[in-house]
């Protein structure tokens, strides 16, 4: 699986703020206007795509062509990614907002894979509490016995999906110890 990238992201995300769905810029920046949402993302998404000159044209005449227009002197490209990573106090906390939830969005497999651990830990405990077989969890379930075996003795959390490691410990957590 490929990494997101913050350009992908905020081309996903301009579009998802947006009415129009469509990334135009001309169309998108007439549109912030009106959806303050929209201007913080607007601005990034033009600043990683090389167009923050066509969004000043875009902009000249609206009340965000002196924000864009102060944003585009201070930072260059590579300064505002900078200035994104280290959360500078330089950029309008809506700006930072943008980047916390690109890395939000860009680690939340590092969050389920570390929750799928922890389940993995449990079941593996109440198994023994409860001597219930993985063949008898999978059987009941219906999952593929080689990925929740892969699961639990390997911890391979690539095998299985948050939601089937939670249905796991749901079973688990229900299982009657006299099974």
């Amino acid at each position: 699986m490929r990494e997101l990238t913050f350009k992908g992201f905020l081309a996903d995300y301009v579009i998802s703020l947006a009415e129009a769905e469509q990334g135009s810029i001309r169309v998108l920046t007439r549109e912030a206007v009106g959806n303050a949402r929209l201007r913080a993302p607007l601005y990034l998404y033009a600043a990683v795509t090389g167009r923050t000159e066509m969004l000043l044209r875009e902009a000249h005449g609206t009340a965000l062509f002196d924000e864009y227009a102060e944003l585009s002197r201070k930072f260059d490209v590579d300064g505002l990614l900078a200035a994104l990573k280290e959360q500078s106090p330089d950029l309008p906390e809506e700006y930072l907002k943008v980047w916390r939830s690109y890395e939000s969005v860009r680690d939340a497999h590092l969050r389920d894979d570390r929750m799928k651990a922890l389940i993995c830990q449990k079941v593996l405990r109440l198994q023994a509490e409860k001597s219930v077989s993985t063949y008898r969890v999978c059987k009941d379930l219906r999952l593929d016995n080689a990925n929740i075996n892969a699961w639990l003795k390997n911890n391979a959390s690539g095998k299985v999906s948050l939601a089937t490691a939670k249905s796991v410990l749901r079973y688990m957590e229900s299982a009657d110890p006299l099974f």
